[in-house]
């Protein structure tokens, strides 16, 4: 068994925490990253959705940031309560190509818009395509 990124047992481990695989970490990483996307577009601070919830604010702050070992359903379940959203919102698809270059920055961007925003940007990228198209 070696660490620091090699493979124990065929699955690469992660360096920042060798109980995690590579693949668990960017999961757990992109699910705080969408807790901390559906909290923001509903203006609320982190000390806020864990009151929401029920759940202490510094376990907020660790899952969004994917510092969180492994949140439990019951844990999952209050922060999706909070939020207002069905708890299938919570999850990333681990199944979904990562995008790269110019597409991933544009759907980073396109996922933190509020509804008015992506409206507006919308319009602005639809303007833009029929700008650029040959008459």
């Amino acid at each position: 068994m070696m660490l620091d990124g090699l493979t124990t047992r065929g699955v690469l481990v992660s360096a920042k925490d060798p109980t995690r695989t590579e693949g668990e970490e960017r999961y757990m990483a992109e699910l705080g990253r969408r807790i901390r996307i559906l909290r923001e577009r509903r203006d609320l601070t982190q000390q806020h959705l864990a009151r929401l919830a029920g759940i202490a604010p510094d376990m907020v702050s660790r899952i969004e940031n994917g510092h969180y070992r492994s949140p439990g359903l019951r844990t999952l379940l209050r922060i999706a309560d909070g939020l207002d959203v069905p708890l299938c919102e919570l999850f990333p698809d681990p199944n979904a190509d990562e995008p790269s270059g110019a597409r991933g920055r544009l759907l980073a961007l396109i996922d933190a818009l509020s509804p008015d925003e992506l409206q507006l940007a919308t319009q602005l990228i639809s303007t833009v395509i029929d700008h650029n198209r040959p008459r």
